[in-house]
C-alpha cells in the first residue's frame, strides 16, 4: 500500500463518520467485569527466550505463582435516537482514555504502528497513579464503530491489573460529550457466555451461558433487545453451572452482522456479549506453500493446492512463496482456489474476492517487547490501541471477512489474556517443539515440563477463558528449527501432533492450522521432504479427515466441565454441541518426548465414565475415526455414560447424542469429503513405513 493511498484510506474512514451534532444519548443495557482466570497448574511451563534482566542483573522472570493479572470491563448500550452515533472516547473515574493512552507519535499512514501506554501519558502524576488504581487501562474499543439508530453496541476496556475500587464509573463519549454512564461492580460475579457459535447457513445460533451460582437457568433470551425466547430451546441441569441454548431466528442472520445477546436469569442477573455472526466449516489450514521450483506459477499453484486438498487442508494462511506466489495472488488464482474449496487469509481485503480471514497482525506481544521507551516488564499491551484502530479499518474495508489476531509466546502467561477480546477471531501459536528445544539449549530445568505437549493444552485453555465467547483458532507447529547457537531440533512426531490436535479441541479450539510448509534454513517446514517431514505431513492429513468429519460438532461446541472418571493416564474433556450432543475427547498421556522422538504405551482395556447432563438422553453413541464412523461399546446407568473403547493408542473422539440421524450425516460427510483422501494417505503411509 502506498503512503498516499494509506493517507486517503484514513481520510475516507474519518469522513464517513457522523458529523458532530446535538449531544447523543445512549441507553445503557448492561455492564460487567471479568477478572482473568488464573491457571496455577500450568506455571511450571512458562519459560522465556528473551535477554531481559531484572534490577539485580539476573534474567527477568515474568511468570510467578503470585503474579498479578487483570481483566476485561464491558458496557453494553443502545442508540435510541434517530441519528447514528460514534463512541470516540470513554472515561474511567473521570479519566479520558484518549488521554490515558495517548499515542507515542502521530503516524502518517494507517498501517504505521504506534504505541500507547499509561506510562507515556502526559496526564499529571496524580492522575496516572489514579489510573493505575483503576486497573491500568491497556486498550479500549467501542464495537461497532458506528451505532445506527436502534442499534446495540459494546464498550470493551482491557485492564492490566485488577482494579482497587469495588465499583468504577464509566462514561461513554460521543463528539466530546457524555452520551452514557454506567457503574461497573468489580467484585461482583457475573454470568457469562462461554461460546456463541453459528451454523454455516446462519439459521441457528448455539449459546452456552455459565452462572456463578450452579443450577441457575436463563428465563429469557434477547438478541439486539428483542425477546427471542420463543425461538429458543433452553436446557439446564440443577447440578451444573451452565445452560445450553439453541436459537433459530425467524430468518437467517446477515453475514458478519453485529449482534448483542442477553440471557436473563430470575435473580435479575444476565449474561451479555456482542459478536459478529460468522459460521463456517471447520478451518484446517496450512501456512505458506512449497517453493514450486522448476514449475511455472500456475502449475506450481495448482499442484500444491491439489496436494493440500489431498491432506484435507481447506485454507491457505500467509505466506505463499517461490513460483507459487504469482499465480496464487492473481485474481485468476484466487478464483481457482475458491473453486477448489480452499480459502485464504490475507493482510488486506481484495476488491474482487472475500478472504476467509483478514490478518490484523502476527505476534503483537513479541513486538511489544521491542518497544524501548518504557521498562521491559511494563511493555505488554503497548500495541493494543494501534490494533484497535487497524482492526476497525480492516473491518470497514473488508466487511465480509472476520479479522484474526495471533498472539505469540512473550510475557507468558499474561499475553494470552491481553489481546483476545480485540479481534473477531482470537488466535495463538503454542509451539511445543520450541519449548522442548529451549529446554535443551537454555533452560534444562524445564525439560520435565515439556515431555508431553501439555503446552498446547495450557495455552488453549487460558485463551478459551479470556477470549470467550469468540471462536478460538490454534496454530500448531510443523517445522524443524535450527537455533542461532547451531542446535538443530527435530520435526514434531506424528504422535505429538495427534496429542496436540485433541488437546486443543478438547480445550475449546474451533479451528486449526500448521506453521509452516516452506523451507527456510532456520525454520524448516514440511517442504524439507525428509522422512520425518513426510511422516508428519501424512499424519496431518489423516487428522484432517477426523476433525473435518466431526467439524459440525466441533465448531458449534463449548467446553463443558462434566464429572468424569477414566482409566489411568487418560486425559478426558467434554464438549457440548447444541442441546442434543456431547463429545468426549480423550488423550492417552502415557507418552513422553525428548530430542530423539516420542515413546507411547497404549492404554489397554480403557474405560471412561461421564455424568450426563440431566436433559441429555443418549439415543446413539459412536466414535469418529480416520476410517469414518465406528461403533463403541457403551451403556447408561443412573445418569452415567459408560464407555469401553478398548485399547487407546493416543486419542479418541466419541459422540453421545439424542439425534438419531447424526451418525448417518457424519458418515455421509466422511464418505463424500474424506474417504478417498484417507485411502490415498494410508497407501502413502504404508510405503513410508517400508524399510
Amino acid at each position: 500500500m502506498t503512503r498516499y493511498a494509506s493517507y486517503l484510506l484514513i481520510c475516507a474512514a474519518l469522513m464517513s463518520l457522523p458529523a458532530p451534532g446535538p449531544a447523543a444519548t445512549l441507553e445503557i443495557t448492561g455492564s460487567c467485569y471479568f477478572a482473568d482466570i488464573p491457571f496455577p497448574q500450568f506455571m511450571n511451563l512458562w519459560q522465556e527466550g528473551w535477554s531481559f534482566r531484572d534490577d539485580d542483573g539476573e534474567p527477568l522472570v515474568y511468570a510467578r505463582p503470585d503474579m498479578p493479572l487483570g481483566g476485561y470491563l464491558f458496557v453494553y448500550f443502545r442508540n435510541p435516537g434517530p441519528e447514528p452515533v460514534t463512541v470516540n472516547d470513554a472515561a474511567v473515574q473521570g479519566l479520558k482514555l484518549t488521554q490515558v493512552l495517548e499515542p507515542s507519535h502521530r503516524p502518517e499512514r494507517a498501517e504505521d504502528r504506534f504505541y500507547s501506554s499509561l506510562l507515556l501519558s502526559r496526564l499529571p502524576q496524580a492522575d496516572i497513579e489514579k489510573a493505575k488504581r483503576c486497573g491500568w487501562p491497556a486498550w479500549w474499543k467501542a464495537d461497532p464503530q458506528i451505532i445506527p439508530p436502534g442499534g446495540d453496541g459494546e464498550l470493551v476496556i482491557r485492564l492490566k491489573r485488577a482494579p482497587e475500587p469495588d465499583r468504577l464509573d464509566i462514561q461513554l463519549l460521543a463528539g466530546g460529550q457524555v452520551a452514557g454512564r454506567a457503574v461497573v461492580h468489580t467484585r461482583r460475579e457475573y454470568p457469562r457466555f462461554g461460546t456463541i457459535a453459528f451454523s454455516p447457513d446462519l439459521k441457528t445460533v448455539h449459546l452456552y451461558a455459565f452462572h456463578p451460582n450452579g443450577g441457575a437457568v436463563p428465563v429469557r433470551l434477547l438478541m439486539d433487545g428483542q425477546d427471542v425466547t420463543a425461538q429458543t430451546r433452553i436446557v439446564s441441569d440443577p447440578a451444573l453451572p451452565f445452560s445450553a441454548m439453541t436459537l433459530r431466528p425467524e430468518k437467517p442472520l446477515g453475514w458478519l452482522s453485529w449482534h448483542v445477546f442477553r440471557a436473563e436469569y430470575a435473580d435479575g442477573s444476565a449474561a451479555m456479549a456482542g459478536i459478529r455472526a460468522w459460521g463456517h466449516e471447520m478451518v484446517y489450514g496450512m501456512w505458506s506453500s512449497p517453493s514450486g521450483e522448476g514449475l511455472d506459477p500456475e502449475t506450481a499453484t495448482k499442484q500444491f493446492i491439489a496436494e493440500y486438498k489431498r491432506h484435507n487442508i481447506n485454507a491457505v494462511m500467509p505466506f505463499v512463496v517461490g513460483q507459487c506466489r504469482e499465480y496464487f495472488n492473481s485474481p485468476e488464482g484466487w478464483r481457482w482456489c475458491d473453486s477448489q474449496g480452499v480459502r485464504r487469509m490475507v493482510h488486506w481485503p481484495s476488491k474482487e474476492n472475500d478472504a476467509l480471514f483478514l490478518f490484523a497482525m502476527d505476534e503483537p506481544d513479541a513486538h511489544d517487547a521491542a518497544f524501548r521507551d518504557i521498562p521491559e516488564k511494563d511493555r505488554l499491551g503497548v500495541l493494543g490501541q494501534f490494533l484497535v484502530g487497524w482492526t476497525q479499518i480492516l473491518q470497514r474495508f473488508g466487511p465480509n471477512s472476520p479479522v484474526l489476531l495471533n498472539i505469540d509466546n512473550t510475557y507468558k502467561p499474561e499475553n494470552w489474556y491481553m489481546y483476545h477480546q480485540l479481534a473477531d477471531i482470537p488466535c495463538v501459536d503454542p509451539y511445543h517443539p520450541e519449548q522442548l528445544d529451549q529446554s535443551y539449549t537454555r533452560h534444562p530445568y524445564y525439560l520435565g515440563s515439556h515431555i508431553r505437549p501439555t503446552y498446547v493444552q495450557a495455552v488453549t485453555a487460558i485463551s478459551q477463558s479470556s477470549g470467550q465467547p469468540k471462536p478460538l483458532h490454534v496454530i500448531l507447529c510443523s517445522t524443524q528449527y535450527e537455533h542461532p547457537d547451531g542446535y538443530l531440533g527435530r520435526f514434531p512426531t506424528p504422535e505429538e501432533k495427534r496429542m496436540e490436535v485433541y488437546y486443543a479441541i478438547g480445550e475449546g479450539a474451533k479451528g486449526l492450522s500448521y506453521w509452516w510448509f516452506a523451507y527456510d534454513r532456520f525454520c524448516r517446514g514440511l517442504d524439507a521432504g525428509t522422512p520425518e517431514a513426510k511422516a508428519l505431513w501424512n499424519e496431518i492429513g489423516l487428522l484432517g479427515a477426523e476433525v473435518g468429519t466431526a467439524g459440525p460438532v466441533i465448531t458449534t461446541s463449548c467446553p463443558a466441565p462434566l464429572e468424569t472418571q477414566a482409566s489411568r493416564y487418560l486425559w478426558v474433556r467434554t464438549l457440548l454441541s447444541g442441546t442434543e450432543t456431547l463429545a468426549v475427547i480423550t488423550v492417552n498421556e502415557n507418552a513422553a518426548s525428548d530430542r530423539l522422538g516420542t515413546v507411547v504405551r497404549p492404554a489397554k482395556d480403557a474405560r471412561i465414565r461421564v455424568k450426563l447432563p440431566s436433559w441429555l438422553e443418549a439415543a446413539d453413541v459412536f466414535e469418529v475415526t480416520g476410517d469414518g464412523i465406528a461403533d463403541v461399546k457403551w451403556s447408561v446407568r443412573n445418569g452415567w455414560l459408560g464407555l469401553e473403547p478398548g485399547e487407546i493408542y493416543l486419542s479418541r473422539f466419541i459422540i453421545a447424542t439424542a439425534d438419531r440421524s447424526l451418525r448417518q450425516r457424519l458418515q455421509k460427510r466422511y464418505e463424500e469429503l474424506f474417504a478417498a483422501n484417507v485411502a490415498s494417505l494410508k497407501e502413502e503411509r504404508r510405503k513410508l513405513e517400508q524399510p
